[in-house]
């Protein structure tokens, strides 16, 4: 069974570079328990794939599954599709370290 995640933040790729918007994820993560986590976009798509993570995002109060797809020339990606929204997108970017933390 997966051990599941709520992702909190994304890193993007450079946007202006990407014309696709599941092009521009290149981290995701959050916070579980204690322990901050981070994976990037094919570190996930295997955790899902080999059922060891299984990932949301929540959305106007509303839990959305990360799924992987697929784009026509056989690149995966992550996505968790509300219409014509990707709110993987809309997520903060990852927090500053905090130094006092070690």
């Amino acid at each position: 069974m997966a051990i599941l995640l709520k992702v909190q933040w994304v890193d993007q790729a450079d946007p202006s570079a990407q014309f696709e918007p599941h092009a521009r994820i290149a981290h995701i993560g959050g916070v579980s328990g204690k322990l901050s986590w981070k994976h990037s976009q094919t570190q996930a798509i295997e955790s899902i794939e080999h059922n060891l993570f299984a990932y949301y995002v929540e959305k106007d109060a509303r839990a959305m599954k990360l799924n992987v797809a697929q784009t026509a020339d056989g690149k995966k990606f992550l996505i968790a599709h509300d219409g014509n929204e990707h709110p993987l997108l809309s997520l903060p970017a990852f927090p500053a370290a905090n130094p006092s933390r070690r």
